[in-house]
């Protein structure tokens, strides 16, 4: 069975010009989709990616990736808006990366799309009204 993991990978400073991603897709034949990454010269860098293969493939893959000294986070706390809670003041649209939060054009409310959401907390750590939180 096909399942599909979002993971924040964590790479050591000597390991960011190494095309690590690019070996762990060819050598376990994943699927993915890069969500967010930050990579800068002589520091440690982390990317949120999402992949896909099947099961025993990926616990392989992800066993692979520590023996490179990659940190590898499962990204399993998902960010909700409360509604009531949320007064549409649109500060979370202006912190969000992904473009997960967005104004309609149409009633100038704030929307949120989870499929889009990387979980980054921006908007948790942004939102005075507290709308945005966080479950596990």
């Amino acid at each position: 069975m096909i399942i599909s993991q979002r993971i924040v990978l964590r790479f050591p400073s000597a390991l960011i010009d190494q095309p690590i991603i690019s070996e762990v897709i060819k050598k376990f034949q994943l699927d993915f989709n890069i969500l967010q990454a930050q990579i800068l010269p002589q520091q440690e860098g982390l990317m949120i990616i999402v992949l896909s293969g099947e099961e025993k493939i990926l616990r392989s893959a992800f066993a692979w990736l520590k023996k490179k000294n990659v940190k590898i986070q499962l990204l399993t706390q998902k960010i909700v808006k409360n509604e009531t809670k949320c007064t549409h003041c649109g500060v979370c649209v202006g912190l969000c990366p992904t473009k997960a939060l967005f104004t309609d054009s149409a009633t100038s409310k704030v929307l949120f799309d989870p499929e889009k959401c990387i979980a980054c907390l921006f908007c948790v750590k942004g939102c005075m009204m507290h709308a945005m939180e966080v479950k596990f």
